[in-house]
């Protein structure tokens, strides 16, 4: 495989545009992959004084009586087509603790609460359920619920004594006590597990922060900020699956990454662009800061037409990068804050075909058929690529005291504009700081965790294991049949090779082949468990 193809397999799997369709831009609710806002652009381009001047903020200031409110939002928190739906799993959401699980039943069966060793095959589709958020903690003794299982009958067992759950959080079954007792645990309200407003959105689960009596009812009133897809005939679109993982920094250490269109062919040179090559950048606005967002323009020389870059508060970044007639290569980027120092990230690459039906040459690469789990497989080198700065960036920032949005009060001691030696280039940037703090509070309002910065740590970057396999069953299911594949692939090395069935020579040759296919196999599952990266080996 060339170098070529390797990059364009890689670009495939991170949804990542080329430099001559730009991964810079992006489209929100309120604008289409056109290239050109129908708006009357506001040009406010930052000078080399813009620490002095940042953004203008008297419209922002008029908003402040009501400012942005963390909890009474809806996140992007996991891709459920990659979770089993036999198990329970663990993920954090602004410092909460959260178990997802799925309430259906098997298919083939009749949904008992027996042992699963009598089911009839040993795989199984769990159908007619729902997935479903909970406080990761049982009403009883508080242990994990992500510890326990989900039975055949559609309930969640605490496995430490058996307390059983149905999707409504309900407590169905207590087997140590008889019925009277039964009937007044299920009378107590603490007996039920705290349930989280949660809905199914493009193979998204998204989930309201908030877990109060009115949240159902204030969740149903909000929209979750749902990056709409670019228009064009279905049969002009493509759209590749989800990947996602947690990142070792904060929820707006990630979003100022991505409104950031200068970093993308320094950062990830030979991926998406040629650090050497022109970098003349332009940056406008196209729609003003608000307590809901921004949407920025670039106009880059590699590009003919503009890309558009729009932040929805709390969670979503849409890059649009419009091409041809009628063409789009578009970016739908999530993110929710899961504990101080890190975030839950999912993001696809969706494609629509121009009038022609034919896509362009350079974007013919990323439409390659690729397994699910390679795609996620790969994705490390792209994000590992910034994900260094970033998670240096942050911790080096808060323990110096420069800057923390970890905890109340840090964001006042330093204003972030004059922290920072900011240029025209960094308007997105910029906006979103201002965003920040003003209209979120200065901080992000982690309800549980230790908020001291965590520690510095490259294995902690480039740790995959913990950061997405373990909770990824497609990748858990390749990396299985992997070993299988390895084990085979050694043993018939070792046959060949001994009983050399094919003459001496032909089976020296083919037990070498053999045992270099092992030996490969047992590279590529390294890759399941950790990624290293280095920018000074990258040429």
């Amino acid at each position: 495989m060339s170098s070529k193809t390797a990059a364009a397999l890689i670009f495939l799997t991170l949804g990542l545009t080329c430099p001559s369709v730009s991964s810079f831009a992006s489209s929100g609710s309120h604008r289409t992959c056109t290239g050109a806002s129908t708006r009357t652009r506001a040009n406010t381009a930052l000078s080399s004084a813009i620490a002095d001047a940042p953004i203008e903020v008297s419209a922002l200031e008029e908003q402040k009586e009501q400012p942005f409110d963390w909890y009474k939002s809806w996140y992007p928190l996991a891709a459920v087509d990659d979770l089993d739906k036999e198990k329970p799993h663990q993920f954090f959401l602004l410092g909460m603790p959260i178990v997802i699980w799925f309430d259906g039943k098997p298919a083939d069966g009749v949904g008992k609460f027996e042992s699963k060793k009598n089911r009839k095959s040993k795989k199984v589709d769990r159908v007619g359920g729902e997935w479903r958020a909970f406080v990761d903690e049982c009403s009883h003794r508080k242990v994990p619920l992500s510890e326990g299982r989900v039975e055949d009958d559609g309930s969640l067992l605490c496995s430490y004594h058996g307390w059983r759950f149905n999707g409504d959080g309900n407590v169905i079954d207590v087997p140590q006590v008889d019925e009277d007792e039964m009937a007044k645990i299920r009378a107590n309200p603490k007996s039920n597990c705290n349930k989280f407003p949660a809905q199914l959105i493009d193979g998204i689960l998204w989930v309201w922060a908030d877990n109060g009596k009115d949240a159902s009812l204030e969740a149903a009133l909000t929209a979750p900020p749902v990056i709409p897809r670019p228009p064009g005939a279905e049969e002009l679109v493509k759209e590749l699956p989800w990947n996602w993982r947690e990142l070792p920094y904060s929820h707006d250490y990630f979003i100022e990454n991505v409104v950031d269109p200068a970093h993308v062919t320094i950062s990830h040179h030979g991926i998406v662009g040629d650090r050497y090559d022109d970098q003349s950048l332009q940056v406008e606005v196209v729609d003003s800061l608000s307590k809901t967002g921004f949407s920025i323009l670039a106009h880059t020389n590699m590009n003919e037409k503009p890309t558009t870059t729009t932040f929805t508060a709390p969670s979503s970044v849409d890059i649009s990068a419009p091409f041809g007639d009628g063409g789009c290569s578009q970016l739908q980027l999530y993110v929710s804050p899961s504990r101080p120092g890190f975030c839950n990230h999912i993001g696809r690459q969706v494609i629509v075909k121009d009038s022609s039906g034919v896509l362009p040459q350079f974007l013919k690469q990323f439409a390659v058929p690729m397994p699910r789990w390679l795609q996620h497989l790969v994705s490390s080198v792209f994000l590992n690529q910034d994900g260094l700065f970033l998670h240096k960036q942050e911790r080096h920032l808060a323990s110096t005291g420069q800057y923390s949005t970890m905890k109340p009060g840090c964001e006042e001691k330093s204003d972030f504009s004059k922290l920072v030696c900011a240029t025209s280039t960094d308007l997105g940037v910029m906006n979103f700081r201002k965003w920040m703090s003003v209209m979120a509070g200065g901080h992000i309002p982690y309800k549980y965790g230790d908020l001291t910065v965590p520690p510095t740590s490259n294995d902690v970057v480039y740790d995959v294991w913990n950061a997405h396999t373990k909770n990824c069953k497609t990748c858990l299911d390749a990396l299985k049949n992997l070993k299988k594949a390895r084990f085979a692939a050694f043993a018939t090395s070792a046959f060949v090779g001994l009983a050399r069935p094919f003459g001496v020579v032909k089976s020296i040759v083919s037990s070498i082949v053999l045992a270099a296919v092992g030996l490969l196999m047992n590279k590529v599952m390294g890759l399941f468990f950790k990624y290293e990266t280095s920018h000074a080996d990258n040429n």
